[in-house]
């Protein structure tokens, strides 16, 4: 049985249980032989035969040419012993023994639904076709489900441990250390060098310190690593370290770019929409999945206010959200002056979000993200901000745009050679601050005011389209709006529907969660109880597609709504896991008598 209790891409912090003992994950199962016994850190063993160790214990039986039969459940079968390129050979070898299971060719991942983990075969090769192991990869996520362990043996190091487990691995093992041992190498989490070339009295590990052999050194630095692995996860920063990585290995690159460029479904699917800073410091960070789905939210639930007329594009700034930085202070000011604000439209330009609507500064990661400042923009980045800056106008009609912006400028003259340039120099200085309140006062002029309450419906409409798309309309459709921002009640027909908030995103009320019922969005099916506290995955039967972690979301039975709030697993996590809290429970309905 496994228990996820936090993610970071399809990586992920669990517990698992086998034979009565459990283990955290990820684990890495330290090789144990008799006169080489695993470390005493070590807490899973990867043995050929059991000992009495009292350590959680997983035995290899061989392979199909030599095979040494299963004997509890915790013994993995024996593999067909044949190398991938010839995997898909017919041999009468079942791939499932116990509670473990060892997938070598196509027909394995079928059988395997049946055991509690899998192990991915012939790891060794995976570190010569990187494609090849995150095809694997996300093919065993998406055929046996999250709520099973997946492993990979021959393949860990301190280098690519964090790339592995961010693509979904939860067990790895030390073999790949013995391996290099032998052959002389010395790892670090920054690469492996010959040790003749390492510098040990440098390293400062236990291992070196006390004089001990190569193996103990790099062991340590393998438990090291997986230890800062799982606190990363615990934090939802595993993503940063993973960029962090790259440079150790070009195989760690070329796995994070399939994963997002070839599992980009996949891995959004297992990422939140709420959560801590993102640190954007790095090329891959483009291709993030919380940034690219940001992005494609702009381009597919996002509409203008039907009653703006100008676009107004802004400089991003280091303080989150925009507003309350001192420089968007200023520009808040030069447009107010302009006589006609509420016609005006602000859009900040920014890596790597690309374009974000004012009322979307709260939505996540557009409030969380850091990214390192120079006025310097890659081709990359710009490139990026043009596609966004041409697919937005061309969905979002304005009769003007005026582009107060510093490094931005160029690029954005490029993409919009129409836009009126505002700013003289820094954005920030009195004569671009002038010049941008004159220009508006000009083209402004000419359009009729729009009422402030008239404007304030139209940005929520906007932020409930774009937390639970087209089906948020009935959320806020003529309500009324009680509040300042960022603290506003939403009610409809004297009923309160949701609540908006410093994090960004509605909060709904069971009234409101009976509106997304009735459209059949956000909604979890569970068994037919009354909730007395949050809801447990064991519960639950059903949850849309659409629901990712930290969404606000719909329990019903049938057409009963019982409670509302905030996922804590993915549907399919849902679904399929027996244990961990599926939602985290905000308003339910009372015990019926």
């Amino acid at each position: 049985m496994f228990e996820i209790l936090e993610r970071g891409g399809l990586g992920r912090l669990g517990r698992w249980t086998l034979e009565g003992r459990d283990l955290r994950t990820p684990a890495a199962l330290f090789v144990h032989r008799p006169g080489a016994p695993a470390p005493p850190f070590a807490e899973a063993l990867l043995v050929a035969e059991r000992t009495g160790d009292p350590r959680f214990q997983i035995r290899v039986s061989g392979s199909s040419f030599a095979p040494r039969p299963a004997a509890a459940p915790g013994d993995l079968p024996p593999g067909k012993g044949l190398p991938r390129s010839v995997a898909d050979l017919d041999l009468a070898q079942s791939a499932v023994s116990g509670s473990l299971a060892v997938l070598t060719s196509d027909v394995d991942y079928a059988e395997a639904a049946s055991a509690d983990a899998s192990f991915l075969a012939n790891g060794p090769e995976f570190a010569r076709d990187p494609r090849d192991f995150v095809a694997c990869v996300a093919r065993a996520r998406e055929t046996l489900g999250p709520a099973k362990p997946l492993g990979v043996t021959g393949l860990a190091t301190p280098a690519n441990l964090a790339v592995i487990v961010y693509a979904g691995v939860d067990l790895t093992d030390s073999s790949r250390m013995l391996l290099d041992s032998a052959r002389g190498i010395f790892h670090t989490a920054d690469g492996s060098a010959p040790v003749g070339e390492a510098d040990r009295e440098a390293c400062g590990c236990s291992a070196c310190v006390a004089g001990q052999d190569l193996r103990a050194h790099n062991e340590l630095a393998l438990h090291r690593e997986l230890l800062l692995v799982r606190n990363h996860l615990l934090h939802a920063r595993l993503r940063e370290l993973v960029e962090r990585r790259l440079s150790n290995d070009p195989w760690n690159t070329a796995v994070l770019r399939h994963l997002d460029l070839r599992q980009a479904g996949l891995l959004e699917s297992y990422t939140p929409v709420a959560g801590g800073e993102i640190l954007a410091y790095s090329h891959e960070s483009l291709t993030r999945p919380e940034v690219v789905r940001f992005r494609r939210r702009v381009r597919e639930r996002y509409a203008k206010p039907p009653s703006t007329r100008v676009l107004l594009l802004l400089p991003c700034s280091a303080r989150k959200p925009y507003s309350s930085s001192r420089s968007h202070r200023k520009f808040r000011d030069a447009i107010l002056a302009c006589g006609n604000p509420t016609v005006v439209h602000e859009v900040v330009v920014t890596s790597p979000l690309g374009l974000i609507p004012r009322e979307l500064e709260r939505f996540y990661p557009a409030r969380a993200y850091d990214i390192p400042v120079t006025g310097d923009w890659s081709r990359d980045e710009a490139a990026m901000v043009s596609e966004d800056l041409r697919a937005y106008v061309r969905s979002n009609a304005y009769d003007a745009v005026v582009a107060h912006l510093g490094a931005e400028g160029p690029i954005v003259h490029e993409a919009l050679p129409e836009a009126v340039v505002t700013s003289q120099g820094r954005p920030t200085s009195d004569e671009s601050l002038a010049n941008l309140t004159k220009t508006l006062t000009e083209v402004t002029s000419s359009f009729r005011p729009v009422g402030r309450g008239r404007r304030f419906a139209e940005e929520m409409v906007n932020i409930a389209r774009f937390q639970f798309g087209d089906v948020g309309r009935a959320l806020v459709e003529d309500a009324a709006f009680k509040g300042r921002f960022p603290n506003v009640h939403v009610t409809r027909g004297g009923a309160q529907v949701a609540m908006h908030t410093e994090r960004g995103l509605l909060s709904l009320t069971l009234e409101g969660g009976r509106l997304l019922s009735a459209a059949n969005a956000y909604c979890v099916e569970i068994e037919d109880f009354i909730p007395k506290g949050n809801i447990f995955a064991i519960g639950v039967t059903g949850a849309g597609p659409e629901i990712r972690v930290g969404d606000d979301v719909v329990v019903r039975h049938g057409s009963e709504v019982r409670a509302v709030g905030t996922a804590r697993m993915n549907p399919r996590e849902m679904v399929d896991a027996e244990r961990g809290e599926a939602v985290h429970v905000r308003h339910g309905v009372p015990p019926k008598d």
